[in-house]
């Protein structure tokens, strides 16, 4: 039996356009689909460990179960390092995944990633489950920090769709990863971060994706 877990991004959260596009989906086709809250009610305190902690828990809830994996950005690399750790996951889907999570970060702060222990405790972002601005504990960039190493070579079918448009996530990001992995295929779509355009396209692709791999 295979189940499916749908990770969802940054600042957003199980009931958000995309992850209900995947529930309904997925309930038509009469397929398992998990759809947990990353932040776990503290989005102040989310560090990836926490997510990844908390699919590893779903997993081990079910032995003996196969799992595929379906990330949004944030969501697509907690999916892609949680690959890492569990052998049930046998195949991932990911949209406009945020491999490079903490460098991107740095960047778009003016922050040196060497001195990653003076950047402030807290910082303001924009919460777009919430629709307001909201504390973020800093300690997300630090505890990201453990897992900026990760190979991320695991060699399980693993599909990505990112928009050309992506003005979150720069698509070439996608394009240098599939390049070293053949075991990765990349779908470039006329579409930006969020990749609503295309929602019904990629409900649809994700099943038949699983179903041809899996």
């Amino acid at each position: 039996m295979t189940e499916f877990i749908y990770l969802h991004g940054f600042a957003s959260g199980p009931s958000s356009q995309k992850a209900c596009a995947f529930k309904n989906h997925f309930e038509k086709a009469k397929l398992p689909l998990t759809i947990p809250d990353l932040q776990q009610d503290d989005f102040e305190n989310l560090t990836l460990t926490n997510q990844v902690s908390l699919v590893q828990r779903i997993i081990d809830e079910k032995p003996g179960t196969r799992f595929a994996l379906i990330g949004s950005s944030m969501g697509g690399y907690v999916a892609a390092l949680t690959a890492e750790t569990r052998a049930e996951i046998e195949a991932l889907y990911l949209m406009a995944p945020g491999f490079n999570f903490l460098d991107r970060w740095m960047e778009n702060m003016g922050w040196d990633k060497d001195s990653v222990g003076s950047i402030p405790t807290t910082i303001r972002v924009f919460h777009y489950g919430y629709n307001m601005e909201v504390t973020l504990n800093t300690d997300l960039f630090r505890d990201a920090m453990r897992w900026d190493f990760s190979p991320l070579t695991r060699n399980i079918p693993t599909r990505i769709v990112h928009g050309t448009h992506d003005e979150t996530i720069n698509i070439q990001e996608s394009r240098d990863f599939v390049m070293s992995r053949p075991w990765c295929q990349l779908k470039e779509l006329d579409s930006d971060h969020g990749l609503l355009s295309h929602i019904n396209w990629i409900t649809d692709d994700c099943i038949k994706f699983f179903q041809r791999v899996m």
